[in-house]
């Protein structure tokens, strides 16, 4: 069951699960933002044990950027930033990298309306001369 409400620029939500064999809730994850346009801030808890949060900004007509955080009790923590570059109205380019040297890039373009395609890679820059990294290939239709 979930419910989520707003007034103006701020928003709230809360999350919870009910496990009918244990006649107990089981999940309590609480959400709260703030949107100021050009700018989102939002903040997490899931459990009371892992909290984050992260911001994400339009700096220009072109770019964008966003970074995230999040950290367990008692647990690990992550830390990742993202941006998207506009090249034109029907292509852009994607970067990320988190805490775990994971680098994500892609590329999107529109070839006319209701038809993109992306172009995606994801490496693990711990283990560059090693297999596992990831390529991918998206064709997108609209009817």
């Amino acid at each position: 069951m979930s419910t989520s409400v707003g007034h103006g620029a701020y928003s709230l939500g809360y999350q919870t699960a009910f496990d009918s064999g244990k006649s107990a809730l089981t999940k309590h994850n609480l959400a709260l933002a703030y949107n100021a346009g050009d700018m989102i801030l939002h903040a997490t808890a899931t459990d009371s044990k892992v909290f984050g949060g992260g911001i994400y900004l339009k700096n220009s007509p072109v770019l964008e950027t966003g970074v995230t955080a999040s950290s367990a009790v008692g647990g690990s923590s992550s830390f990742g930033i993202g941006c998207k570059y506009s090249l034109g109205p029907d292509a852009s380019l994607r970067a990320k990298v988190n805490n775990a040297s994971q680098v994500g890039l892609s590329y999107q373009q529109k070839l006319r309306d209701g038809v993109t395609v992306t172009m995606s890679a994801n490496i693990d820059g711990n283990k560059l001369n090693e297999p596992g990294h990831k390529l991918g290939l998206c064709l997108e239709m609209e009817a």
